[in-house]
């Protein structure tokens, strides 16, 4: 049985097996003498006080109190009910009756009234939970790479497209498909799945970025950081750097990344020359995680000094060293020419290390990962997530940060906007310290986050069993439509046109 067909039939099981128990049905005759518990549900998932999209998939939870028979009622102010009577703790709302409410109901509320009764004894009634509904929709795809924690010894791994309206999951490239090797770091431009890249890692076909643009799909060989593609689709930026894996001693996660050189560079695409951009192509700084502003006209990116200069003495105390500030250069497409280097938020201001810098598409809001030190929060447990209001920065000639409200005290990293600006995912490890898994929060338009919720799944317990995890969830408007084999036939591809890199002699002329 292929795995596709073994995946529809696990999950038409699943759904048989779960749905058994479950009557739609008034409720019981006695539910108006319920005894009141005076407390909210305990829930799994953590589906109380949240904001949640018009378009997501049902909320299915998991009622944690004692019982043998559990009722449930969902209602807004506007449309019908939807009640659920069942002997399983596990509540599983039926989708279509759940998107009627929602739209129904869409910038108000839903609230959802849960009883339970242990044998025949009284029902117990529990505080009702209210959740907003949102009046903007989140984009209708998150993409994600899913991979065994123990990033070292990892074999299997893929990229995979999500529908959130629904449950429906579908891998869009897998590494069995081309000797087990690494894809990674997917980006797509604006949000559209018509336009994307994929770095690909491989010792048997050669590294290459994959690039997907108007249904075509091509391997350019060469070795790229991350990359950061320019709103208007004609140039990309890179990180240029050598990652090393380096462990410590004693904490949770012993593992960390430490990169020994970065410069960034930049290319067209069709001419695949790699250019240095001036200032920031020497080895006194590290440069990593560029990003562009939504117009085009600034890169930012994270830079610190580099404490590697002398490679006699490479050691996790100057690792520790290594703080990156924000920072940020200005480009005129039209006539090829970059702008001096300019710090938007220097370490010296805050004390953290900054990564992953993300803004939204209406160019308001830089979000970014804030770590003690380094540039590779996945793996560090104070990983909190900042964020700057980059117009009154702009208007004040001051950008400040602050602490966000969706942070845990677990790690939060990779984040996404979604193409309206009132949505982000990212990556969380708050449900356990082992494994990210993918978050939504709503995003006011003052800058304000709500209570994140993670991305609902059809069976309640579908985290519990998983021993993968998320990385890079991305918001995209639709899916990728580029079926798998093109993607596999151009990374296997022995005739493919390498990235022209500059003459390593070439100095950086900034420096003269």
């Amino acid at each position: 049985m292929k795995a596709g067909l073994q995946s529809k039939f696990a999950h038409t099981l699943l759904a048989i097996m779960l749905a058994s128990s479950i009557e739609l049905r008034a409720g019981p005759a006695n539910l108006e003498g319920a005894v009141p518990a005076n407390q909210s549900p305990r829930i799994k998932p953590d589906y109380q006080g949240v904001t949640i999209p018009p378009n997501i998939a049902p909320l299915n939870f998991a009622i944690e109190e004692a019982g043998t028979s559990f009722f449930v009622r969902l209602h807004g102010k506007a449309g019908e009910p939807v009640e659920i009577s069942t002997h399983n703790s596990k509540i599983l709302i039926p989708e279509k009756a759940w998107h009627q409410l929602l739209s129904l109901n869409r910038g108000g509320s839903i609230e959802i009234d849960v009883y339970a009764q242990a044998g025949n004894a009284e029902w117990k009634r529990y505080t009702t939970i209210t959740n907003s509904i949102a009046a903007e929709e989140i984009d209708p795809v998150m993409i994600y790479r899913k991979i065994h924690p123990a990033h070292s010894t990892w074999s299997s791994m893929g990229l995979y497209q999500r529908e959130l309206a629904s449950f429906n999951e579908k891998p869009f490239l897998e590494n069995n498909r081309f000797a087990n090797d690494c894809c990674h770091c997917h980006l797509l431009r604006n949000n559209d799945p018509n336009t994307a890249t994929v770095v690909i890692r491989s010792s048997h076909y050669q590294n290459s970025l994959l690039v997907i643009s108007n249904g075509v799909a091509e391997a350019i060989k060469g070795s790229v950081g991350f990359i950061a593609w320019h709103p208007t689709g004609q140039v990309m930026a890179s990180s240029f750097s050598k990652p090393r894996l380096m462990l410590h001693s004693a904490r949770n996660d012993m593992r960390d990344i430490a990169e020994l050189e970065g410069w960034l560079g930049y290319f067209v695409l069709g001419t695949d020359v790699v250019k240095k951009i001036p200032g920031l192509s020497d080895n006194a700084r590290l440069r990593t995680f560029p990003f562009w502003a939504p117009d085009g006209r600034y890169l930012y990116f994270c830079s610190a000094p580099n404490p590697w200069t002398n490679m006699t003495t490479i050691t996790a105390t100057s690792h520790t060293l290594s703080k990156y500030d924000l920072m940020r250069v200005s480009y005129d497409l039209e006539h090829d020419q970059w702008g001096e280097p300019e710090l938007v938020l220097p370490v010296s201001a805050t004390g953290f290390s900054v990564a992953q810098p993300r803004i939204s598409p209406d160019g308001r809001w830089i979000f970014f990962c804030a770590i003690p030190y380094g540039c590779w929060p996945t793996y560090d447990s104070s990983s909190d997530i900042y964020g700057i209001d980059l117009v009154a920065g702009q208007a004040s000639g001051k950008f400040t940060a602050r602490k966000l409200e969706l942070n845990s005290s677990e790690c939060e990293s990779w984040l996404s906007w979604s193409s309206n600006s009132r949505w982000v995912v990212f990556s969380s490890k708050r449900v356990s310290p082992l494994f990210n898994r993918p978050h939504i929060s709503y995003v006011s338009p003052n800058g304000q986050c709500s209570k994140p919720f993670i991305l609902p799944q059809e069976d309640p317990d579908f985290y519990d069993s998983l021993l993968k995890t998320f990385t890079i969830p991305t918001l995209a408007k639709g899916p990728i439509s580029v079926p798998e084999w093109k993607l596999v036939d151009a990374i296997k591809h022995s005739e493919r046109r390498p990235l022209k890199m500059p003459m390593a002699q070439v100095s950086d002329p900034a420096q003269h």
